[in-house]
């Protein structure tokens, strides 16, 4: 009889460790290390508010960024795949690599979510995008770190995808006023398509807020300065101000290499002019530790 519940018991441990890996999704939260958002259990909410998102809005997202990646992508030796999961209600999104297969799984319950607009769940897109793209600093042997993501996703992608839309540009009316005076003061040439930038960035940074029960600002950046380079997910303030850095930023992001140290990715996009200088254009201190 013993001998019977011993062999039972590890049959069940057996079959219940197999089951589940890191990279697992268990009632509706992906467990990843290149996620968007840190677990969370925000798919419980979903369909209980309407944001106007449908499947086929969804779709036409997807394929608005993928248009442009998709040859970057394949000129740099991967095959880009996103995965729709229109009907799964997980809040998050997570990219992963499979040989020469770059992924990016997408969520409707994200997409769905009430602070997320079409621009803000494109720049998702683009910030998975970014884990393959963005290069230094990594957080892995390929995978960007979350901060290095959410730069490329405003320094890069917002600016290649939203380039040619310009018709579709935010209307000045629904910037946030400080949002407003940093794009006409940093971007007079093209601050149309800087007031979208934003308009994305508070959408993503109140989902984050929400998250983690914070309010965020465009007055209020975080100044507080690491050690060493945070490769977790930072806090919305902080990552909004990263979104904030990317937009204003003004040298062109070389979409031909990715970026493998810090010298290589400091011709090609904004740092602070030394460990101690405060520069609203470059990666913020709060998640960034530059080496000089």
């Amino acid at each position: 009889m013993l001998r019977s519940l011993v062999l039972i018991m590890l049959a069940v441990f057996v079959l219940v460790g197999c089951g589940v890996s890191n990279d697992s999704k268990v009632a509706g939260v992906v467990k990843h290390s290149h996620s968007f958002l840190p677990e969370n259990n925000l798919w419980q909410e979903d369909g209980f508010v309407d944001n106007g998102m449908t499947e086929e809005i969804f779709n036409s997202i997807i394929d608005s960024v993928t248009v442009y990646f998709e040859p970057i992508v394949q000129k740099l030796g991967g095959n880009l795949i996103v995965e729709r999961n229109w009907d799964d209600s997980t809040v998050n999104a997570y990219a992963d690599r499979s040989g020469n297969d770059w992924q990016v799984h997408m969520f409707g319950g994200l997409a769905r979510r009430p602070e997320i607009t079409h621009d803000g769940f494109a720049m998702v897109l683009s910030h998975e995008s970014g884990h393959h793209l963005g290069g230094f600093p990594f957080v892995s042997d390929w995978a960007a770190n979350e901060g290095e993501a959410d730069t490329f996703a405003f320094l890069s992608a917002a600016k290649i995808i939203w380039n040619k839309s310009i018709n579709e540009t935010a209307d000045e009316a629904t910037v946030d006023p400080t949002a407003k005076g940093l794009c006409d003061k940093y971007r007079q040439q093209d601050k149309a398509i800087c007031y979208r930038q934003m308009n994305a960035a508070y959408s993503l940074a109140n989902l984050l807020g929400a998250l983690g029960g914070t309010k965020v600002s465009f007055k209020t950046p975080d100044k507080t300065a690491v050690k060493k380079t945070y490769n977790e997910h930072p806090a919305a303030q902080c990552r909004l101000d990263t979104y904030v850095a990317g937009t204003l930023c003004d040298v062109a992001w070389n979409n031909d290499i990715i970026p493998q140290t810090e010298s290589e990715a400091r011709k090609q996009s904004c740092f602070s002019a030394s460990s101690n200088t405060y520069d609203i254009k470059a990666r913020p201190r709060c998640w960034f530790h530059p080496s000089k």
